[in-house]
């Protein structure tokens, strides 16, 4: 189709989308009405294990352990006290009861499953048999009570790391919920709780646990979210004023966002899907980039209404969309395949979520750009805007539009050394791509100033690790646990985790037994090991039920003693860190463990975290891959050129490099934020190309104008709109990176840098390439059809519009 063909149905369409403003408008207005109505059936989902599908493998055995064994995800309160007897004090100890008490009282909390040393049982042994009794019945009244009490939970090896610090200035209050929905409001009342503790001089509390980061986040996300989008509507707003200084070029900018962010936030709640922690950034990326296509067809309109006074406002209307639609419908494909990458690319829910409801936002963002915009100018009269006129009404260059002038005249008089500098700049950002891992941990969800974090930090320093990873024993029949060769076996399996890095402590059934076994032989030291009869081991347990509650056991042993837990506890919660425990851990199953009688298998939170982690970096990197090769082959349809295609990906491949080499210069890691960053800096990126090309193209192929003189005029006219546009994408990315989240923050700022240098690399790279190559898919004509003619001389601005 000739582009004459493409003009003549481009102005029958939109000289009949102008003839109906008010269908149109009615209809697009409903439309978000009725998708604004699902926001109120929002939900959220903080969880790590959101990250895995349903179906995931490695979450059904999680849910599995978790529902034998009971587990839920706990929330604590660490007593810390650095004075001479640490906690062991009668102050400390009755502070330690009054929280225990206090928590039980919390309708949320499961009783049962609330461990202290309020709670815990001892484990001792008279002429009688075995003793199971409180740690402390009643408050202690004396230092030397205390001291007794201490010199009790010191001896029973169990309690020492995961209850109790090695040095005795820190113990633990663990809770968990009834309904694990209850989070929020349980982190909220601990921390009440904490504060109106009736605390002495040297004692602090910290509340944290994994139930705590959870239940905090959702309340953390949603603020976050309720401060920045708007900031932002107000500074794109802004924007508008300062690009247009027309209440039409504030109002139709805010239509397309709203329509935007409510479609994708809207559509997403009709389906049933939860905001992710990731996800609560999706309305304040759609503000930036939703309002760029709004810039453009203002600025042409703009442009237009300056150059000819005499045209009404519905020619007005037509004749810039039927400059723009081309690139304005290229670059919101290519905007929509960026995120269309990270979900195909992507198993995990959230991204999947973040890439799908994004895209449709970006899709109803053009859909309006394209018919709803046009048909609600033709409400307003024809405005001239005092960016774009004299004072006797001809099109000016403004402040902005002289910036980018000067800009290209210096790119153009110094296209080498541009150039040079370019390559340099490629093979840094290919250096940087090589250099890329994985990194996350959950807490740093949270800044490191929040009481969450340091509270996490408090606990892995004195404890032995908040993040559990857990190992479920399973064997053939009943009662195979009794068996001591399979118990040595675990004992085994403990002693080689606590070998590994980052293990602070494990626990099992076995330690269990051990004290049983010493308690019942004159509690010599020498007694606590597994006993090798296995009919005495059963015993044990009938003995223990007879002064202790059964149900003690139940987190670490099932009812038929054929599975164990045991539970290794990571100061860490890194992936880099955690990653070779659990790796190391896999290689001593399937070599030492694993066998017919007895097996083992994976499972807990560091488990769940490393199997959605592990992929990362790959889904990464298809993720970008497919993203470069659809664009590609987009652009290369619609500039009919191969050529063409690849010019349009330069800036958004240098401004992808340019990403990772920041990210190697600064030590951000691949995380959960991150690993999106390239591919949507390069949906986005890419329209600066596009518009730079384009209308290029339509300059010399469509107004005749000389390629040198095209060059220099792209700058004032579409170089101006293009730097209103990269400004509202930079301010919108930019005040991502004001989030209070982590991984947000540093999404929104690797992308305003990524923007940043697509725009820089459209204005200065592609035309200083363009000049060399000259390329004839764009109306260059090859050297041996030049002829000798000078140069026409650059024309004005207004020659632009004509």
């Amino acid at each position: 189709m000739s582009s004459k063909e493409q003009s003549d149905i481009s102005s029958s369409f939109f000289w009949w989308v102008t003839s109906k403003p008010k269908t149109i408008l009615v209809l697009g207005l409903l439309a978000i009405t009725i998708c604004a109505t699902f926001l109120f059936q929002l939900r959220i989902d903080p969880r790590a294990e959101g990250f895995l599908p349903a179906d995931s493998p490695a979450l059904l055995y999680r849910d599995k352990v978790k529902e034998v064994f009971g587990l839920t995800d706990p929330m604590v309160i660490a007593v810390k006290n650095d004075n001479e007897h640490g906690v062991f004090n009668p102050k400390t100890l009755q502070l330690v009861q009054w929280l225990t008490d206090e928590v039980m009282k919390m309708p949320e909390i499961n009783n049962d499953r609330v461990v202290s040393l309020a709670t815990e049982d001892d484990i001792t042994g008279d002429a009688e048999g075995m003793l199971v009794e409180p740690f402390f019945k009643a408050f202690p009244d004396s230092q030397s009570v205390a001291d007794q009490i201490k010199e009790n939970v010191m001896d029973f090896p169990l309690y020492v790391g995961s209850l109790v610090s090695r040095d005795g200035s820190m113990t633990l209050v663990v809770t968990e919920a009834l309904d694990e929905k209850d989070s929020p409001t349980i982190y909220e009342n601990l921390l009440a709780l904490a504060e109106r503790a009736p605390t002495k001089d040297g004692e602090s509390l910290h509340v944290a646990g994994d139930g705590a980061v959870s239940g905090y986040l959702v309340t953390y996300i949603f603020g976050d979210a309720a401060r920045l989008v708007p900031i932002s509507v107000v500074v794109i707003t802004l924007l508008c004023i300062l690009a247009f200084r027309t209440l039409q070029g504030v109002l139709i900018p805010a239509l397309v966002i709203v329509a935007a962010t409510a479609s994708a936030v809207g559509i997403m709640a009709a389906f049933g899907d939860p905001i992710y922690v990731i996800t609560t950034s999706m309305p304040v990326l759609l503000v930036g980039i939703a309002v760029a296509d709004s810039i453009h067809i203002l600025s042409e309109y703009y442009e237009e209404r300056a150059a000819h006074p005499e045209a009404t406002q519905r020619e007005l209307v037509v004749r810039s969309l039927k400059k723009l639609w081309r690139p304005v419908l290229l670059t919101t494909v290519t905007s929509m395949i960026g995120f269309l990458g990270i979900y195909a690319s992507s198993y995990m829910p959230p991204m999947q979520a973040f890439g799908l409801y994004s895209m449709l936002g970006l899709a109803v963002a053009g859909i309006f750009s394209l018919i709803v915009v046009p048909a609600v100018q033709i409400f307003f009269k024809p405005t001239l805007s005092d960016a774009f006129h004299t004072a006797d009404g001809k099109l000016k260059k403004d402040r902005f539009a002289g910036i980018m002038q000067s800009l290209g005249d210096w790119v153009l008089s110094h296209s080498k050394i541009v150039l040079i500098a370019t390559v340099a700049f490629f093979l840094m950002g290919i250096a940087g791509a090589l250099n890329l891992r994985v990194d996350e941990s959950w807490v740093d969800n949270f800044r490191d100033s929040e009481l969450i974090y340091k509270a996490n930090d408090a606990i892995n320093e004195s404890m032995d690790g908040t993040n559990n990873l857990d190992i479920v024993i399973e064997t053939p029949s009943k009662e195979d646990l009794f068996k001591p060769e399979n118990l040595r076996k675990i004992e085994n399996l403990q002693r080689y985790l606590e070998k590994l890095p980052f293990v602070g402590g494990t626990t099992s059934i076995v330690d269990y037994i051990k004290q049983m076994n010493r308690s019942l032989n004159e509690d010599q030291k020498s007694a606590y090991r597994i006993p090798d009869d296995p009919n005495l081991i059963s015993q044990y347990f009938l003995l223990y039920s007879a002064s202790g509650d059964p149900t003690d056991f139940e987190e670490e042993i099932d009812y038929d003693y054929r599975l164990a837990l045991v539970r290794a506890r990571l100061k860490s919660g890194l992936y880099q860190d955690f990653k070779t425990v659990v790796e190391s851990v896999q290689d001593y199953l399937a070599s030492s463990f694993n066998s017919p009688e007895i097996t083992a298998s994976l499972s807990g939170r560091i488990y769940v975290d490393y199997e959605w982690l592990y992929n990362l970096l790959g889904n990464h990197y298809r993720g970008v891959l497919f993203a470069v090769i659809l664009v590609w082959i987009v652009a290369c349809i619609s500039f009919r050129s191969i050529y063409g295609g690849s010019l349009v990906m330069l800036p958004v491949v240098l401004s992808t490099l340019s990403v990772y080499t920041l990210m190697g210069i600064t030590g951000i890691t691949l995380a959960v934020g991150t690993t999106m960053t390239a591919a949507i800096a390069l949906g986005i990126g890419v329209d600066f190309s596009i518009h730079t090309l384009d209308r290029i193209k339509f300059l010399i192929k469509e107004q005749g104008v000389e390629p040198e003189a095209a060059l220099h005029m792209i700058y004032p006219s579409t170089g101006r709109a293009l730097l209103f546009n990269f400004f509202a994408v930079f301010i919108g990315f930019g005040l991502l990176g004001l989030s209070y989240v982590p991984p947000l923050s540093r999404l929104g700022i690797l992308i305003a840098f990524a923007v940043l240098i697509s725009f820089i690399a459209s204005m200065t790279v592609l035309p200083a390439l363009i000049k060399h190559l000259r390329p004839a898919f764009l109306g260059f004509k090859k050297k041996s059809e030049s002829t000798a003619e000078p140069s026409a001389p650059t024309p004005s601005l207004a020659n632009d519009c004509d």
